[in-house]
């Protein structure tokens, strides 16, 4: 392995040999995939592709838990054709609208997978299962893409690069050190970048994954006991948080294989009671931070490391070798932004002109999330950018609730912000500044941002209103406020910008109550 993460070799190269598990299927207990049967897969797939799909520069594919859409990732990836994974509540014309801009594109539903999947299965029992080598040819282009939520509701275009994954690479086998059918627990859908990170990083270390859904706890416990010879979890502060839940309900303490290194916690913040918890079970966390731009974590730290007791808010943790990090405050702004500077961060192709914006003249990205670092160069998220709210995992487009909301006549102005939340990670709160002709304040007060009164039975009439209304609008049901605040205006400043922190002082004072 190289040292340097800027040396990107110019082939990666996979030894395929039926003795290397690439995985395991978690639904049927037997059944395996090596190596040389993935190595057959992206060898037959430019044929199959062409003659069923005129030859399209990108597939577009639905995403979900399935062994079938992992091989199909891995056999597009080591075949060099570039692919696109799509949220799966997306409906068609959203798929459309969001893959516009993408030439010669193709949609490969749940049916289309499936038949590639039953057609490549049909010849691995004929094929020659001994050991051979394959080699993918790195290119200066994007090999694939993802979409995160923007500062609206048209998604974001990511384009993903080799130079990326080998940096994002380098720095995970420094820590997890996984060598080949030693297993990673995927427990994500492979439209989260720390989801399908764990595909092509396994790829690149010749070693297995472990597939489960998004809630099988059980199958985590045998995670941890060594099932598949497993090292290394995935997942978000919410499946944490239900797991733990779980294990106390039915008095369960699973055995901790001495071979198993971390549970990886990211896409959302961490509770302190959860990640303490699970340090007395012996479980081990890394914490860390990344989104879809840093190509999964780019920051981490293991709790073991952190002073005890663990204290919210938690560190995400220190930067990762060959990186840098700045936290400056814009002039007239005292909310200090997190920026960053290194090879896992992403470069947006020349039409991005929008996202080529979020990047200053030395190349320095700046994330929009709000942060800080202590003395020993710890990292501390105090607020997600504002434009994003992670909830259980997903990402919140903030000014597509606000969006919503404005459309009901009962709402004048809106504000929505992330609350921590145990479960959650964090809770989308709405605030709402009601038409005139909704409400009729019963007395007067020289701060117009005081909440409402509480009595007001109009309150909860029209807090389910908005609630419907969110529902008949086909608003995601991660995107759904769990609180409602009314106040007679929204705090802004003398330019029109909103007072986040404001909104953060009310919310608490009404938890104080």
């Amino acid at each position: 392995m190289m040292n340097n993460s800027t040396d990107i070799p110019q082939k990666f190269h996979f030894s395929c040999s039926s003795d290397f598990i690439f995985l395991h299927d978690g639904y049927a207990e037997n059944q395996s995939i090596s190596y040389s049967d993935i190595a057959l897969y992206s060898q037959k797939l430019p044929n199959w592709l062409e003659a069923h799909h005129n030859e399209a520069h990108i597939y577009i594919l639905q995403s979900n838990y399935s062994t079938e859409l992992c091989c199909l990732v891995a056999g597009l990836f080591l075949a060099g054709i570039p692919f696109c994974v799509v949220d799966p509540t997306w409906s068609s014309a959203q798929v459309m609208e969001a893959t516009a801009d993408v030439a010669l594109a193709n949609y490969l539903d749940t049916m289309d997978i499936s038949a590639l999947h039953t057609q490549w299965l049909a010849l691995i029992p004929s094929q020659n299962r001994s050991k051979s080598e394959l080699s993918l040819i790195v290119k200066n282009n994007p090999f694939a893409f993802l979409f995160t939520s923007g500062s609206s509701s048209r998604p974001k275009k990511i384009p993903l690069r080799y130079s990326q994954l080998w940096a994002a690479y380098q720095a995970t086998q420094s820590q997890l050190h996984l060598s080949p059918n030693q297993s990673w627990g995927l427990c994500l859908p492979l439209h989260h970048i720390g989801a399908l990170s764990i595909v092509l990083k396994s790829l690149l270390s010749h070693s297995s994954i472990s597939l489960s859904n998004s809630s099988d706890v059980q199958c985590w416990n045998s995670w941890l006991n060594g099932s598949h010879n497993c090292r290394v979890v995935s997942m978000v502060p919410t499946q944490l948080h239900n797991w733990l839940k779980y294990n106390r309900a039915q008095k369960k303490s699973p055995i901790i294989s001495k071979a198993f290194h971390f549970i990886i916690l990211g896409g959302g913040p961490t509770n302190a009671a959860d990640v303490e918890e699970a340090g007395k079970l012996g479980w081990p966390i890394l914490l860390s931070y990344g989104m879809t731009e840093t190509f999964a974590h780019i920051c981490s730290i293991p709790a073991s490391d952190l002073k005890k007791p663990l204290k919210d808010p938690l560190p995400v943790g220190l930067i990762h070798p060959g990186h840098s990090i700045r936290i400056i405050s814009e002039e007239g702004d005292y909310d200090p932004l997190i920026w960053l500077m290194g090879t896992q961060i992403f470069t947006p192709e020349s039409s991005q002109k929008l996202m080529l914006e979020s990047f200053d003249e030395e190349g320095w990205f700046c994330t929009g999330d709000i942060g800080k670092m202590d003395e020993n160069g710890l990292l501390y998220i105090q607020a997600r950018r504002l434009d994003r709210i992670v909830s259980g995992g997903e990402n919140v487009s903030v000014e597509w609730v606000i969006e919503c909301l404005k459309q009901h006549l009962s709402v004048h102005d809106c504000a929505i912000i992330g609350i921590a939340d145990a479960k959650w990670g964090q809770k989308v709160v709405a605030f709402i500044e009601p038409e005139k002709t909704v409400f009729a304040p019963s007395h007067q007060n020289n701060d117009q941002t005081v909440l409402l009164d509480e009595e007001n039975e109009l309150n909860p009439m029209i807090t389910k209103e908005l609630i419907e209304h969110c529902r008949k609008a086909s608003l995601p049901a991660s995107h759904l406020p769990k609180e409602f605040y009314y106040l007679r205006s929204l705090p802004r400043t003398s330019l029109g910008k909103l007072k986040i922190h404001r909104l953060q002082e009310l919310h608490l004072l009404t938890q104080e109550k």
